[in-house]
């Protein structure tokens, strides 16, 4: 069976860290290489990285309150070049920015079926930088460029019935998963807590960008709150971001560890007791799967990953609405249960998110758009007639 030709274009990958890029790599490493071929046209990375696919790398731009991503610039001289040689059968954008931008008019030009992805709620993010005026010329943007493709995937079904409403068509949900192999409760480390000058003492931890769309301000609150039945609570913050400096000097008593990856970020996880996640901003969130694949039980607004993912009372406590007094009540509620118990639960839930799972829907969803791209029914006439 000759492999499918899958042109991925995505304006963050790793050695990236974010979610986006993460759940990327993930995707990819399901995905049979029997049956498929990958090219990665991508914005070139900023530090030390051995490709494990083809990889065309183009240029890119620092974007604004975000220095660890790139915006890539139009390439569309490049991708046609690649492509010519490449010859994909199908391309998936997974970002929407100008370098998708390329890919999509490219692909129309040649006729290729075109799958995009939603992974980040820019016209969300607006309101917490004072841009909340741009919101609207942001989601008219947003949803002309996916109504332009044959179907947009997003993780969650929230996020699916948000976009029906907002004119956005054909919407489809492509869960992410989670790597329950590095995140696991095995990698709890005495030594780590020992750094965090904690012995027995629970520990609070979130982990993100230390921003303003990630309602850090919230997380502290809720930590302050809890410290009044339990003064010996510990709050680790593992990111970065322009929230960072001026929180680290008024919080001292807050740990601020800075970006942890791999096997270092697993032990965070994993050396915490429970997790606490005030994001309203998120298409997913998959560090909520992480932190339960670690073995911590998670507070969380009822949305996103959270809102597939947690049970009350069993593996964690969820927040109604938007509102910051229910979301410290259902922080209080966690810290009633039994912890290690809440977290075993989690990690059995975790479990059950299998990135095999998940790349076998998008197989079926590639194929799908395989079987209604025009060059498909040319093909189809052609052996009627």
């Amino acid at each position: 069976m000759t492999p499918i030709r899958l042109a991925i274009v995505t304006e963050t990958y790793v050695p990236d860290v974010n979610g986006v890029a993460n759940s990327l790599r993930q995707l990819l490493r399901a995905l049979d290489p029997e049956q498929y071929r990958i090219q990665i046209i991508r914005t070139r990375p900023r530090a030390e990285w051995v490709p494990e696919h083809e990889e065309v790398w183009c240029h890119g731009l620092t974007i604004p309150m975000y220095p660890d991503l790139q915006l890539g610039l139009p390439a569309r001289r490049k991708i046609r070049r690649v492509w010519d040689s490449f010859q994909p059968d199908a391309v998936y954008i997974a970002t929407e920015g100008p370098l998708g931008v390329s890919a999509l008019n490219e692909a129309r030009r040649r006729g290729l079926p075109v799958i995009s992805a939603f992974h980040t709620n820019f016209h969300r993010y607006s309101g917490y930088y004072g841009l909340g005026w741009i919101k609207t010329l942001t989601l008219s943007w947003l949803r002309r460029f996916h109504n332009r493709t044959a179907v947009t995937l997003v993780p969650s079904a929230d996020i699916a019935t948000d976009l029906r409403a907002e004119g956005f068509t054909p919407v489809e949900v492509l869960s992410h998963g989670v790597d329950c192999r590095l995140f696991h409760p095995r990698r709890r480390s005495g030594t780590l807590r020992q750094s965090w000058q904690v012995e027995n003492e629970p520990v609070l931890l979130y982990v993100g960008r230390i921003a303003a769309e990630k309602n850090i301000p919230l997380a502290i609150r809720t930590w302050q709150a809890l410290r009044a039945d339990r003064p010996d609570l510990k709050l680790v913050m593992v990111g970065d971001g322009p929230l960072r400096a001026e929180l680290s000097r008024e919080y001292p008593d807050i740990l601020f560890a800075g970006v942890q990856t791999g096997e270092r970020l697993a032990q965070y996880f994993a050396s915490a007791d429970a997790f606490v996640f005030p994001s309203l901003t998120e298409t997913f969130g998959l560090v909520t799967l992480e932190a339960m694949a670690s073995g911590l039980p998670v507070v969380a607004f009822d949305m996103a990953a959270a809102a597939l993912h947690v049970c009350p009372g069993k593996n964690g406590e969820l927040a109604q609405g938007t509102d910051d007094e229910e979301f410290i009540r259902a922080a209080a509620r966690l810290m009633q249960l039994d912890l290690a118990q809440a977290g075993e639960n989690a990690r059995t839930e975790a479990e059950m998110a299998s990135w095999d799972s998940i790349a076998a829907r998008f197989d079926q969803l590639v194929h799908q758009q395989l079987n209604d791209s025009p060059a498909a029914l040319t093909q189809s006439f052609q052996t009627l007639v």
